[in-house]
This record gives C-alpha cells, sequence and structure tokens, in this order.
C-alpha cells in the first residue's frame, strides 16, 4: 500500500465522504419513490402494504449493500495522523 501524505489523506477522506452522501440520496430517493409510485396500490404482502416492504425492508436491503460496496471499493484504511511531523 502506498504511504499517503498528509493532503492525499484529505483529499482521500472528501471522495469516501461524497460517496457516502451519494449513497444517502439514492436511498432518500428509493425510500420515496417506492412510497408515491406504490401508494395507490391495493396489494398486500404479510396483511402491510406494498408501498411499506418496498420502501422499509427494501431500503434496508438497499442500505447494506451500498455499505458493502462502499467499504470494498470506495474506503481504504489509513491513519489521518501527519507521520512526517508525529515523529520529531
Amino acid at each position: 500500500m502506498k504511504k499517503l501524505t498528509y493532503q492525499e489523506k484529505f483529499i482521500r477522506t472528501d471522495k469516501e465522504a461524497r460517496a457516502t452522501f451519494i449513497l444517502s440520496l439514492v436511498i432518500f430517493v428509493f425510500f420515496f419513490v417506492s412510497i408515491f409510485v406504490f401508494m395507490d396500490e391495493n396489494v398486500f404482502i404479510l396483511g402491510m402494504p406494498l408501498w411499506f416492504v418496498l420502501s422499509c425492508l427494501g431500503g434496508y436491503l438497499l442500505s447494506v449493500a451500498g455499505v458493502v460496496i462502499l467499504v470494498r471499493f470506495f474506503m481504504q484504511d489509513f491513519s489521518l495522523d501527519d507521520e512526517e511531523h508525529s515523529r520529531e
């Protein structure tokens, strides 16, 4: 793993924060779209309306899948300590 400079660490942190924000927007949009699109449907799953199942359970599954994708492909483990200055 390449050693990152202090500046590169903050650039990397900004990219991770942007990816997390985009995921939260996707989940937010999915939640409300599933409610408003299926709100008038008269379909029930286990006694619950379809919009509820899609928005809550689908949103949960989308959140879990999104976090797994974020951790695998966007997040990088590093210390924010400035290693050059911490040795002095």
